[in-house]
């Protein structure tokens, strides 16, 4: 669900912290030392770091303030990994781990700095209605009934053949995460992680605004190009429209999405309108017993 950068020069314990971080659905990325982190950070532009304290070359510290030093890289959250911390360590990093690191431990941190830096990069009129708590319990209402995906994925297949798109989905949103409630033909990594950080998807504009958003061609802006959902999935034509709960909250999205630029156009934006009461019927408990039956 993120991006992340480890900086750790023993590779059994740069092998194990990927493999821990990778089995909970982020993009890792290991090096073995200082200056291929620093060279690897300006490449992928990370969401979060990870660093060892002694590594050759160039320790933990000296790359944690180079990383503070430079204003694209000063708010970046950094996690730093040692068997005895320096005093340093606590103006410079965000998070200290004594080794040896416990996977708990790590994944917990990481999914804190996670959370804050998504409502961070979140404008503030956005993260207001993003973390407006009526709507909030309005879609925990949605996610704690049971069995609440029941006939959504059939929904979205027939929600992708009609928009003429190869994926499609129905999400509730929480103020840090896009759920995916149902779905059709979406990435593997999307599926088993359940879905996104907020501030991957244009999903976030659709909740804080109550507008659809259509994105012809993702590569013609820079606002989600590089997000993992568009850079990764290869996703390049996007539509998106608001989904209400009975009281009125927005509670989630009808999304379609291709990797043909123009693939989403202003129609497919009038086909996802017009099947939004029939995906709340679906989530409703009275669609349950109907699938059900």
């Amino acid at each position: 669900m993120a991006s992340i950068v480890i900086a750790e020069d023993d590779k059994d314990i740069a092998d194990v912290l990927s493999a821990v971080l990778a089995g909970a659905g982020h993009a890792v990325q290991a090096v073995p030392d200082g200056p291929a982190a620093l060279d690897m950070i300006v490449r992928v532009a990370p969401d979060l770091v990870i660093l060892d304290h002694h590594m050759p070359g160039m320790s933990g510290i000296e790359v944690a303030y180079r990383l503070r030093s430079e204003k694209a890289t000063a708010a970046i959250p950094v996690i730093m990994l040692s068997a005895a911390t320096p005093a340093a360590a606590r103006g410079l990093c965000d998070i200290t781990i004594t080794k040896p690191v416990r996977a708990k431990h790590l994944l917990e941190a990481a999914d804190d700095l996670l959370a804050a830096r998504a409502v961070d990069r979140v404008a503030p009129e956005i993260a207001n209605q993003m973390t407006d708590v009526p709507r909030l319990l309005a879609v925990s209402g949605f996610l704690a009934r049971p069995d609440f995906a029941a006939g959504l994925d059939a929904f979205a297949e027939r929600l992708a053949e009609l928009a003429g798109v190869p994926t499609a989905a129905i999400t509730l949103v929480l103020n840090d995460t896009v759920v995916v409630a149902g779905s059709y033909g979406l990435p593997t990594w999307v599926r088993e992680a359940g879905g996104v950080l907020a501030e991957w998807s244009p999903d976030t504009i659709v909740v804080a605004e109550d507008v659809p958003v259509l994105i012809g061609d993702s590569r013609a802006g820079d606002e989600y190009a590089d997000t993992p959902l568009f850079a990764v999935s290869g996703v390049r034509s996007y539509a998106s429209v608001p989904l209400h709960s009975p009281e009125g909250h927005i509670v989630g999205t009808l999304c379609v999405m291709s990797e043909t630029p123009g693939a989403c156009t202003e129609s497919t934006v009038q086909i996802l309108h017009s099947q939004r009461i029939s995906a709340l019927d679906l989530l409703s408990p009275a669609g349950h017993a109907s699938a059900a039956s």
